[in-house]
């Protein structure tokens, strides 16, 4: 029988999806700024929360290069461990729309070296 994986489990290990996702985007994306946005930055995660990863390019890719993107990242934290269950929400944003996230809400930037 195969272990079944709860919701607090994902969500205890959030920390970890998030070092591994953040090394994807800098392996895929050299140039690319990396965030934690959402209840992650603001401390109050709940046990249906997603991890909301603000992935900053100088100029916001179209619908295609986006999802390109966003599947690169993803292969990239796939070869990393990245759990497929992990609840990672990626948003590919602009500088420009980075500013409306600050506005609204704390976000976290990520690192990675």
């Amino acid at each position: 029988m195969a272990r079944r994986i709860t919701p607090l489990q994902m969500l205890m290990n959030w920390r970890s999806y998030v070092k591994k996702i953040s090394k994807a985007v800098k392996a895929t994306i050299p140039e690319a700024e990396v965030y934690i946005a959402g209840g992650a930055a603001n401390n109050r995660l709940t046990i249906r929360s997603d991890i909301d990863i603000l992935i900053v390019l100088p100029n916001k890719p179209n619908f295609t290069k986006s999802a390109e993107i966003r599947a690169k990242i993803l292969e990239e934290a796939e070869k990393l461990k990245l759990p497929p269950y992990a609840p990672i929400e990626l948003h590919i944003i602009s500088k420009k729309e980075l500013k409306k996230y600050t506005k609204r809400d704390e976000i976290i930037p990520l690192n990675e070296k």
